[in-house]
């Protein structure tokens, strides 16, 4: 059985002065806060955490920050991934230096890319930075590049250091293929909400989700009902897990940030170009999530 598994909240960042600098006491607060719901570890600076809209020394100052308080008592996986490798193998470095358990890098992005290239682009960056534990970050929907099933055969054969792959496709059946293809060499984590039941049931070793920033109770709840074979409650979360989905609008940091407001928890609004939720859309918010008893 692999070693990496359970549930790992993707985190926000909290910023402050409205949006344009980063908060580092909120993060402490935040991350023990979320470190208090028996999670299995955190996964920083992707998504959720806005990580492509903050700079290299940004990113940096968080990483630092964050191993240094969470100090081992819960795994910590660092977003590095760039555009390029240079960038990328900086901030991987930084993160292995500074003690962090893993780097996570999200495929590059805008640019259509092969398969070719996509290979090379990890193989540099696992020579540059060896014998420290990588996960594959798969976002299509948001990369514009979708890591095949056998690319990724290709690279766990290659790169003994990937331990992990967050993958956030809604193909269930890409999820299986690489649940197939991993076996014991790496770990696979459903990041795509919707799915968490179905790809559990056909082999993940646990769930990366930004839903879980904010809410991360309903997903230490669905993977101890599965991992005890009480499929109904299973079900019972997944649907509880749908209705959140749908309420913060299937993965909107605006919702998340605003959402842990509501639960007294502070780390400000989002950067731009996204935006903050308006006042009416907030007592939406609210209004939706009174209903389901979660603020």
């Amino acid at each position: 059985m692999p070693a990496w598994k359970g549930v790992i909240p993707a985190i926000v960042t909290p910023l402050k002065d409205g949006g344009n600098s980063i908060d580092l006491e909120a993060l402490r607060e935040y991350c023990s806060f979320i470190i208090e719901k028996r999670v299995d570890g955190i996964f920083a600076l992707g998504t959720a955490g806005e990580g492509l809209l903050l700079s290299p020394s940004e990113r940096k100052s968080i990483a630092e920050a964050l191993v240094a308080h969470v100090n081992k008592k819960v795994p910590v996986i660092v977003q590095t991934g760039c555009m390029r490798a240079e960038q990328t193998i900086e901030l991987t470095r930084h993160c292995r230096d500074i003690g962090a358990d893993a780097a996570a890098i999200v495929l590059p992005y805008y640019y259509n890319l092969d398969d070719k290239a996509i290979f090379e682009h990890f193989m540099r960056i696992a020579d540059a930075v060896p014998a420290f534990p990588l996960f594959i970050y798969n976002i299509p929907q948001c990369t514009g590049n979708n890591l095949k099933p056998d690319l990724f055969g290709k690279l766990i054969e290659r790169i003994e250091t990937i331990v992990g792959l967050k993958n956030s496709s809604s193909d269930i059946f890409q999820a299986q293929d690489y649940i197939r293809i991993a076996g014991d060499k790496c770990s696979i984590f459903v990041g795509y909400d919707a799915l968490i039941l179905a790809v559990l049931s056909v082999g993940a070793c646990g769930i990366i989700s930004g839903i879980a920033s904010a809410f991360p109770e309903p997903y230490v709840n669905i993977y101890q009902a599965f991992m005890s074979g009480e499929l109904e409650k299973t079900r019972e979360y997944q649907a509880l897990i749908d209705k959140l989905d749908k309420v913060s609008k299937g993965g909107d940091i605006a919702s998340f940030k605003k959402a842990l407001e509501f639960r007294g928890i502070k780390v400000g609004g989002v950067r731009e170009p996204n935006r903050n939720l308006s006042d009416e859309e907030a007592a939406k918010l609210r209004k939706s999530l009174r209903e389901m008893g979660l603020v």
